[in-house]
């Protein structure tokens, strides 16, 4: 398992997180012993531990950390009635490396059952966003990790409109709308009050289904999904500036960067008939793509579909795609480019695995019913084969609504 530097000792013993005051001998020019100002230190919480937030060390947060919305309710499958009785509330909390967790704030239940989606961690670290409800308004909630404190602004029609932090700090938010009965797919930047700031023009770009991006890290490029054959790059002032075509392929969406310098997106591409979909490697200078995985019709063998990928020391590992919404993890073979499934400790075969993001050549999961809620969140360690729950049975029970990892460009 993965250890923060000078937390390993103080993890070991710690069954909660603590702030303790600590005094030297310290003597004034007069000899007599001078009165010290307290140091307050943040321990590290243990495995399975809880602490509040005013315990959180906000120094050591960063990559290897998570966001997770968990549920005390039981997992059900899609479908499945809810138990009797009102819903519980759900709790944010901030998990550690170690798998110690702080609790954050809490979201009461609507009536439904329904729960605020996590959707995105600023990359100042301090801030998350959500989105709520189900009528054609849509609420946007920002949360503030150092307080808990919760504000809100609403999206009119905006049911089909996902929010998200704009790069690199989060200052804005990029309101992401797909194809819907009142009209076509749009971006749109507003302030943290929701204020309108610039609405993108993607349809120059001829997406029809939805605008699906990538910020740089600078936050000052998008690079955008299109419908002719590849990717493009629009500057974040809306001017388009160049595109990136990959050979034979029709509709492309950009998912993740795929090196610390982000200068190659791993680009989740179908043929013009959507009959055939396949991962590919695409450079942001212009470089010829490189076919990251074969293509697959979606008809034969256990991988029916790719989402993304990401490169370890052990190898090439990608989010793949069963039958009936089944998501699990495969490693790819380097010489045939085929896939094949990586059965993960802990984690009984017919459960569903997403990839939540890699650190420290670990691979960061959440394990989910194939059909259903969300169960667990583990750290898996390809090179020894073994995985550690950080959080929902068997740590503390329950479910993991939504998860999420610290932002990283990696």
């Amino acid at each position: 398992m993965k250890q923060i530097s000078g937390l390993v000792a103080v993890a070991a013993v710690m069954l909660a997180a603590c702030s303790s005051t600590t005094t030297t001998g310290v003597h004034g020019t007069s000899g007599v012993p001078a009165v010290p100002a307290p140091t307050t230190i943040q321990r590290a919480v243990a495995h399975g531990a809880e602490a509040p937030i005013d315990a959180v060390p906000w120094s050591k947060v960063g990559p290897g950390w998570f966001l997770a919305m968990w549920s005390p309710a039981t997992p059900t499958k899609a479908g499945a009635q809810p138990p009797e009785g009102d819903p519980p509330p759900t709790t944010l909390y901030l998990v550690n490396p170690e798998g110690g967790r702080y609790a954050l704030t809490t979201f009461p239940a609507a009536d439904d059952g329904g729960r605020p989606h996590l959707v995105d961690w600023s990359g100042d670290g301090s801030r998350a966003l959500f989105y709520d409800g189900t009528d054609r308004d849509r609420t946007v909630i920002e949360v503030d990790l150092h307080t808990g404190t919760q504000t809100t602004f609403t999206v009119k029609n905006g049911y089909s409109t996902t929010p998200r932090y704009t790069r690199p700090e989060g200052k804005a938010v990029l309101l992401s709308k797909s194809n819907d009965v009142d009209g076509p797919p749009s971006l749109k930047r507003v302030d943290l009050a929701g204020n309108d700031q610039l609405t993108y023009p993607v349809e120059q770009f001829g997406s029809k289904l939805g605008p699906d991006f990538l910020s740089t890290p600078d936050g000052t490029q998008l690079v955008m999904g299109t419908e002719t054959g590849g990717l493009a790059i629009m500057g974040n002032d809306g001017t388009a500036i160049k595109t990136l075509p990959v050979l034979g392929q029709g509709y492309c969406t950009p998912t993740r960067w795929w090196d610390k310098e982000a200068t190659v997106t791993v680009a989740d591409c179908h043929d013009a008939e959507f009959s055939n979909s396949q991962l590919w490697l695409v450079p942001t200078d212009g470089g010829t793509p490189t076919a990251l995985t074969e293509p697959n019709n979606g008809q034969e063998g256990e991988v029916l579909g790719t989402k993304t990928a990401w490169l370890l020391p052990q190898g090439t590992y990608v989010q793949a795609l069963g039958a009936c919404g089944y998501r699990f993890l495969a490693k790819r073979d380097d010489v045939t480019r085929t896939l094949t499934k990586v059965s993960v400790p802990n984690v009984d075969d017919h459960k569903s695995v997403d990839v939540l993001g890699a650190y420290d050549g670990h691979l960061e999961l959440q394990a989910s019913l194939s059909c259903g809620d969300g169960e667990a969140l583990l750290d898996y360690d390809p090179s020894a084969g073994t995985s550690t729950v950080l959080l929902g049975p068997t740590v503390n029970g329950g479910s993991i609504v939504d998860a999420m990892a610290y932002p990283s460009d990696d």
